[in-house]
């Protein structure tokens, strides 16, 4: 994809809010340094807890347009749409629900919502793909994926979609700040409430809480591809 971006344009895609978590996190090393010999008596661990609780950083821009943003997203929810189609299609029903012995309404309504979130991964990517068009790009084509066991072992195939709808979350916080066009940008906010929701349900059917942080950390472009490059063949 060529990229004739000037630089006035590399500068209005800063990310908007990069200032403020710059802001934040000085402040946050300022109140430390102030602390002194307080800040040394506590564990690493409570340190680490405690930069839990602060905003997270911008990542690095690495896009060269909205086009660029839009089909990265695409990428990712052909990924995720691949992954619900085949998992759903390979694994007993009757075995998936075994995984929740004991649950409640959930061992009866898992797999219809599991159904749910593959459609919601469907459209997005119907949705993307449009988008892309219409602003005049070429979307770009779904890759070949294979996902091994995980489409076909219950258990695993709940593991990896927790995991996957994680990445997910935290490509479009990455990827958002530096969409320039304002219309973009509600849709964009729109996918990644919905793609949060989808995390928090599997994390929870992964035995995990929903929402372990009061935020969630973003990821780069190449951070990204490279997690879900274990998936993609070609």
């Amino acid at each position: 994809m060529t990229n004739d971006n000037s630089d006035s344009v590399n500068l209005r895609r800063r990310p908007v809010l990069g200032g403020l978590a710059g802001t934040l996190a000085t402040g946050a090393v300022g109140t430390a340094a102030a602390s002194g010999d307080e800040q040394h008596s506590e564990s690493d661990e409570t340190s680490q807890d405690e930069s839990a609780d602060q905003p997270p950083e911008a990542v690095p821009d690495e896009f060269g347009n909205d086009i660029d943003i839009l089909n990265y997203a695409l990428t990712l929810e052909y990924l995720e749409a691949e992954f619900y189609i085949r998992g759903l299609e390979n694994i007993d029903e009757t075995a998936l629900k075994q995984q929740f012995e004991g649950w409640g309404p959930i061992q009866d309504r898992v797999v219809d919502r599991l159904r749910v979130v593959r459609d919601h991964e469907i459209t997005h990517a119907e949705v993307l793909g449009q988008t892309v068009a219409s602003l005049g790009g070429e979307p770009v084509q779904r890759p070949e994926f294979d996902f091994g066991t995980a489409v076909q072992n219950p258990a695993e195939f709940i593991a990896t979609a927790a995991t996957l709808e994680d990445i997910g979350v935290s490509a479009y916080a990455g990827a958002a700040p530096y969409i320039d066009t304002f219309e973009l940008v509600a849709p964009a906010l729109s996918i990644h409430s919905v793609e949060a929701r989808h995390a928090s349900f599997l994390r929870e059917l992964n035995g995990d809480i929903g929402f372990p942080e009061p935020f969630d950390d973003p990821r780069s472009r190449s951070e990204v591809l490279e997690m879900a490059s274990g998936f993609i063949v070609e």
